[in-house]
Formats: structure tokens, sequence, C-alpha cells
């Protein structure tokens, strides 16, 4: 699954520090992305992955205590239609997997745009 090779190649002390996060591979956006802050139906239908949950902080902090894991999600069928190629399916998860783990680490949208744009 290229969605667990990506996850591989993330840097094991980088992996190590992921707290209490899973990742779960869609077909499409469903129920968990109703509450996208800011975005329109449109925006929902076509998003590539979404990170749900407290941040890594919060479970650190204690402030997630009794809380379900966060997850990442990859929705395979957007993924697929945003590419042409395999090698280009391949990028994409990596880099919309990257992305949402981002958000377990505290960054929002706006600060990853400015700080990597290519995976903003």
């Amino acid at each position: 699954m290229m969605a667990e090779a990506e996850l591989a190649r993330i840097p094991e002390e980088l992996r190590a520090l992921l707290v209490n996060v899973t990742i779960e591979v869609k077909d499409e956006p469903g129920e968990e992305a109703d509450d996208v802050e800011d975005a329109t139906e449109d925006d929902i239908v076509d998003l590539l992955g979404l990170y749900a949950g407290p941040e890594r902080e919060d479970f650190l902090s204690g402030g997630a205590h009794g809380q379900l894991p966060a997850k990442v999600y990859l929705y395979q069928w957007n993924l697929e239609d945003s590419v042409g190629s395999i090698e280009e399916l391949q990028k994409e998860i990596r880099l919309t997997l990257r992305h949402e783990l981002a958000h377990h680490f505290g960054f929002d949208d706006d600060e990853l745009e400015r700080v990597w744009p290519e995976g903003a």
C-alpha cells in the first residue's frame, strides 16, 4: 500500500514523535469532513486528506485524556483523480500525508504554506 510505504519513508526520529495518531485510507470524504472550518461543499468533496483530533501537545499535556486517537484520513479517489501517473500519485500521497501529520505537530495551513509551499 502506498500510504504505508510513504509513512515508512518518514525518518524514524520523526515517526517516534507521533503520539496517539492513526492513518486511515478512505475512498472519499465522509462525515469526518463535515466540520472542516471555512470549507465549502466543493472544498470538502475535493479534499485529498484531513487531520482530525487533538494535536500532539494536547496528548502530551493530558489535555486529551480519554480521547480517541487523532486520525489522518487520506482520500484515495481524490488523490488518484488529482494526478496523471503512478509516480505523481506516490508524490501526492507523500505530500498529503506529511501535510496532515504537520497538523499533529501544531502547524496550521497558513504556517504550512509559509514554511513549506510545496506541501501546503
